[in-house]
């Protein structure tokens, strides 16, 4: 890889100014070229090479008809694409942003049933039954271009109009022009702009078919489609009368298309710097100082010296032809930060290595390197090999080398796909057929036949799902990505990587929302990876699990090394102090004693719940009853899919209820947030387990935070301001990091913002759902802590849904363990944490019966 400099951007303007020319030569000609045709001259011969570019089939001045016949094509093209947008765009928009199937069903069906005649059948019949003339012309194109403008207006609209920005803006009951324009549409507005670069394209080709067929012009008119058509029978004789006009088509389809992919890079490349930007503000001076910031030697191995003289002696570095991954001297920069600074480490074959540190040292950056890839406008420099071949963004490791587990599982699946076509899909890459053994009962001849591809496929499905603890039924394989609990996400994400039989193995924080039994089975896997002969680059804040598969560990802060070594060395005796902070456990705290004999402010009784699949409904949640006081703190706990974060939204109304009660101090809430009252949308608030993605990203925290106030409290802008700046100060946000948009924050600081919007409305019950879920140890601690000061404080009823048990030890005074959708055991935290009567309790919040840890006791 090449340093990191200027020179990197050159090729980028370069196709920038390259776009912007052949863009505006045609434009020029069509918007000029009429003021400069001058008066026609008389026709000469056909096809004659005289003068500038010859004459055409009917003797006319083909440089005359080049300056004249732009103007229709591109004025038919633009004008077809902008009505396609204006009526296609809200119609996709309605659909996606409807919560009524029917109506949904109402305005695609139509569309989609005009999708599916081909383009040049729609463009004969409808010019068949419309006079001639551009305006008909238009809206044909416009007419054969809407359904699939609609298409993709909806699905891009989609994940936004149901995710969870969303739906923490109709918890404060935003107004519905924010909610549509100012987030799904500006949220919408990057896809909508390289489809319009596509689509114009496509109705330059249509403007160009339809001139071919007599649609919309005449047959001699001055068009450049039509000059194309009609003089190819000269080609040979006077070639300028069809390579101008076919040049000039070109040249506006190809600028098109690079000046639309210049400026979504832009975008990237802006997001991507803001977010290194604020990430240098935090890390900035330690970064400079760290003992690891020097780029190391070539050749010095990673335990010799790149981290300063704080790094632990590791194992001599393997052999160059039995590492499975080299790293040397990886540098990553952006905006002219430091996001990593001579990281060095290696991977033999059948090795664990781990890459702790806290949020935003860089272990991301690291490992995305191995894929070849890098974050927006972020440069590398440095060395990094897999597999013995050299890996850089231009040249990414042969597809099966690598395989990654992402940190958002939701980022790498599908959403419009079902699982089990995208699981046989990746099995079908990487599965061999099996070989019957002569003899079988259908003779010789079908016994040394290969057992079909399919058979293999299927069963190849099956024993990973099995591995990774998820059904392989029918039902469940025809499901959608978003229809999974998160813990099912990111096991459907670790099959995914066990299909592809990959080398080598990064996986970004696998236990993330994870129960502790689910944990428990991915680092086994892990470990049987390993010892498989795979290299596993563990990227975690989960030290359990570190402890459990890791062989060798390299911390981060900041984007240095500063320890490396044996991973049971590091962790019983850390050199650096920053790794003593980050391995620190978390401080002790009593077990909270059960509320006092209070009224429950919050109480749910015999809730059913069921999640659609299809026509069909799937009960997860059957007869829970649960309660919890003021000031007091319940925990959910239980597997992945049991039916938690169900149980949470039906309480906050974001999940419609199908039998049983909520019921708030006393009085029954209303099951669906549409028809409960402000006050009660107030009453109770919920904190995403992805804070991230429950902000607006072009908006600044505070004024999406200030809104709650501004919606729920009819306070005045200014005032609520003012209220959102203390209570963002009451979370440890200064007023110049709320300034800043959600790119710019890191994930701790995001959630510390959530929990102020949910307290600046003035609740008496907050949901947390998995709120500590991929933080490292020293800022879940800050939350957690934070957590408890404000619900003591504010007296608040807190519902605490985690996999966590340090976290329901230091919060929780009651707490109720689900399997299946239904409560196995309900009781004071004091009992469930120390005696537990069900076995299912005993394995989630026992540590004693699973050793020191969820993981512990896995490494051979």
């Amino acid at each position: 890889m090449s340093p990191p400099g200027r020179r990197h951007r050159t090729p980028a303007r370069l196709r920038l100014a390259v776009g912007v020319a052949l863009l505006a030569v045609p434009l020029l000609v069509a918007v000029v070229g009429p003021a400069l045709a001058g008066d026609a001259a008389p026709r000469g011969r056909p096809f004659d090479p005289g003068g500038a570019f010859g004459t055409d089939f009917v003797g006319r001045d083909v440089l005359r008809q080049v300056l004249l016949g732009g103007r229709s094509v591109v004025g038919v093209a633009l004008a077809a694409t902008a009505l396609a947008y204006l009526v296609g765009v809200p119609l996709g928009l309605l659909a996606a942003l409807t919560r009524r199937r029917w109506l949904d069903e109402l305005v695609m069906r139509p569309l989609d049933l005009l999708l599916a005649v081909p383009s040049l059948i729609l463009l004969i019949l409808l010019a068949a039954t419309a006079p001639r003339g551009p305006a008909t012309l238009v809206g044909i194109v416009a007419v054969i271009g809407l359904p699939e403008v609609a298409r993709i207006s909806r699905a891009a609209a989609l994940p936004l109009a149901h995710g969870p920005a969303m739906e923490a803006m109709r918890l404060y009951r935003e107004t519905w022009w924010r909610r549509a324009v100012g987030h799904v549409v500006t949220g919408s507005r990057r896809v909508l702009l390289a489809d319009a670069g596509v689509r114009f394209i496509g109705a330059l080709y249509l403007v160009a078919t339809a001139s071919f067929l007599g649609v919309g012009v005449a047959p001699d008119a001055a068009d450049w489609a039509v000059m194309v058509d009609r003089n190819r029978a000269g080609l040979l004789l006077q070639p300028w009368s069809v390579l101008v006009p076919a040049a000039l088509l070109v040249a506006l389809a190809v600028g098109v298309n690079l000046v639309a992919d210049r400026l979504l890079a832009d975008r990237d490349a802006a997001a991507g710097e803001g977010a290194a930007r604020d990430a240098g503000s935090r890390h900035g001076a330690a970064h400079r100082d760290a003992p690891g910031a020097r780029v190391p030697a070539a050749r010095a191995p990673l335990d010799d010296g790149a981290a300063g003289p704080a790094v632990a002696a590791g194992p001599p570095t393997p052999p160059v032809d039995a590492c499975a991954v080299r790293v040397v001297g990886l540098d990553a920069e952006v905006a002219g930060r430091r996001l990593l600074a001579g990281v060095s480490f290696t991977v033999a074959a059948g090795e664990v290595l781990a890459l702790v540190g806290r949020s935003g040292s860089g272990k991301t950056t690291a490992g995305r390197a191995l894929l070849g890839e890098a974050g927006p406008g972020v440069r590398l420099a440095g060395r990094v090999e897999v597999a013995g071949r050299a890996v850089s963004p231009a040249t990414p490791p042969p597809p099966g080398v690598v395989g990654y587990v992402p940190q958002q599982p939701s980022a790498a699946l599908n959403p419009v796909r079902r699982i089990g076509a995208v699981l046989r899909e990746v099995a079908l890459r990487h599965t061999r057929p099996e070989r019957r053994t002569p003899g079988g009962p259908l003779g010789d001849a079908a016994a040394r036949a290969t057992v079909t591809r399919r058979s293999a496929v299927r069963r190849a499905v099956a024993d990973v799902l099995a591995r990774v603890d998820l059904p392989a039924d029918r039902e469940f394989l025809r499901r959608f990505p978003h229809q999974l609990s998160g813990g099912q996400q990111q096991r459907l994400v670790v099959a995914h990587a066990l299909l592809a039989r990959a080398r080598v193995l990064v996986a970004d924080e696998p236990t993330t929302g994870q129960d502790s039994l689910t944990r428990r089975d991915v680092a086994h896997e892990l470990r049987t990876l390993a010892d498989a002969g795979m290299a596993v680059v563990l990227l975690s804040h989960d030290l359990h699990l570190v402890r459990a598969v890791a062989d060798r560990l390299v911390v981060l802060d900041a984007g240095a090394v500063v320890e490396a070594g044996p991973a049971a060395d590091v962790l019983a005796a850390p050199r650096d102090e920053r790794t003593r902070r980050l391995l620190a456990a978390a401080p002790a705290a009593p077990l909270a004693a059960a509320s006092a004999a209070a009224a429950p402010a919050l109480r749910v009784g015999d809730l059913v719940a069921a999640h659609r699949a299809g026509a069909r409904r799937r009960t997860v949640l059957r007869g829970v009853t649960a309660a919890v006081a003021p000031g007091g703190c319940l925990a959910v706990v239980g597997r992945s899919g049991s039916g938690k974060t169900t149980l949470a939204r039906c309480v906050a109304g974001l999940h419609p209820p199908r039998g049983g009660t909520v019921g708030l101090d006393g009085r029954p809430l209303a099951g669906t947030l549409d028809r409960r009252t402000r006050a009660d949308l107030a009453a109770v608030q919920y904190v995403f387990q992805d804070a991230r993605a429950s902000f607006h990203p072009h908006r600044s925290v505070l004024e999406q935070v200030s809104r709650a106030a501004v919606r729920l409290r009819a306070l005045p802008p200014t005032r609520a301001r003012d209220a959102a700046r203390r209570a963002l100060g009451e979370v440890g946000l200064a007023a110049d990091v709320v300034a800043r948009r959600p790119d710019r924050l890191s994930g701790g600081e995001l959630q510390r913002a959530a929990l102020a919007r949910a307290l600046l409305a003035e609740p008496r019950v907050v949901i947390c759902d998995e709120i500590t879920s991929g933080l490292d140890t020293v800022s879940r601690d800050r939350i957690v802590a934070l957590v408890d000061r404000l619900r003591r404080a504010h007296g608040l009823a807190l519902v605490v849904i985690s996999h966590d048990r340090d976290v329901v030890a230091r919060l929780a005074d009651h707490v109720v363990v689900l399997d299946a959708g239904q409560v196995v055991e309900a009781g004071p935290a004091s009992a469930l944490l120390t005696a537990a009567r069900h076995p299912l309790t005993r394995a989630l919040l026992h540590p004693s019966e699973t050793g020191v840890g969820p993981v512990t006791g896995l490494r051979p």
